[in-house]
Parts: structure tokens; C-alpha cells; sequence
């Protein structure tokens, strides 16, 4: 019908695109964009989310930098 208004995008809709988004988008780590989207990327996050993300990044980085230094020691 014309004049009728769009539904509007819930805020939790419009989070979740966003971290859709991001993984879709080439040369973004998509690692980081799933702690991302799974701990900050909410309508209502956890109030310790800041930190939950922040041990998933710190976690994440130290298997990176394993993952790194025995493909030296082996290479």
C-alpha cells in the first residue's frame, strides 16, 4: 500500500547483518569477526562482554603465535 512505512530494522537485525557483512567481506579476518559478532555485536551483550571478547582475542593470538613459531621450527 502506498504511504505504508517499511518495517523497521530491529537493532538485533541489524547487528547481525552487520557481522554477516563482515565475514562476506574479503580480506577480513574471520576469526576475530566471530568474537566480534558472538560477544559485542548484540542487542542486549553481556555486561562483561568487553572482557569475554578480550580473553577470546588474547586466546586467539596466542594460537596464532604457536601455531607460527612451531611451523618455524619446523620449516
Amino acid at each position: 500500500m502506498e504511504g505504508e512505512a517499511a518495517p523497521l530494522e530491529t537493532p538485533d537485525a541489524f547487528l547481525k547483518a552487520l557481522g554477516q557483512s563482515l565475514k562476506a567481506k574479503e580480506g577480513i579476518d574471520t576469526d576475530l569477526t566471530g568474537i566480534l559478532t558472538t560477544h559485542i555485536l548484540k542487542a542486549a551483550p553481556a555486561q562483561n562482554a568487553v572482557a569475554q571478547a578480550k580473553d577470546a582475542i588474547v586466546k586467539l593470538a596466542a594460537e596464532r603465535a604457536n601455531l607460527r613459531k612451531m611451523q618455524a621450527a619446523n620449516g
